[in-house]
């Protein structure tokens, strides 16, 4: 198993989780361009909310390995939940979609849903490379 996954796989992994790939079917273009264009904002939203830090995907290319395998499900949840309301999802299959993703639906707040928590979990007390200001 590869250590890195590209944004283009991230991209099959939310709409399969959505539901929209269907086995030996094309990926409709307006899906696929639609998903796409929301990782720039859903990495920027992850990244606000101090829940992982990654690359900007329009600076490394969509086809370019950069994304974590330990992060890989967790942000495919979290991209398929945040682009649920386009694909005409039902309002239980949404508030599912937004609980296994990032949250923010029934009393639960934003950045505490599963795959959020989850990958909190994965990066608490690991170095981050940073260097620390010392007084």
């Amino acid at each position: 198993m590869a250590s890195l996954r590209t944004a283009n796989d991230l991209i099959l992994e939310a709409l399969a989780n959505l539901g929209v790939l269907a086995a030996g079917q094309p990926i409709d273009p307006e899906d696929y361009s639609y998903v796409e264009e929301k990782i720039d904002a859903v990495f920027r939203k992850v990244d606000a909310l101090e829940i992982v830090s990654l690359p900007d995907p329009t600076q490394v290319g969509l086809n370019v390995a950069f994304i974590p395998s330990a992060y890989f499900s967790d942000l495919a949840d979290i991209l398929a939940g945040e682009c649920a309301t386009k694909f005409g999802e039902t309002p239980d299959v949404y508030q599912m979609l937004i609980m296994r993703g990032l949250g923010g639906v029934q009393g639960i707040d934003v950045g505490f849903g599963a795959a959020a928590k989850s990958l909190r979990a994965i990066v608490r007390g690991k170095p981050t490379g940073e260097v620390v200001r010392v007084e």
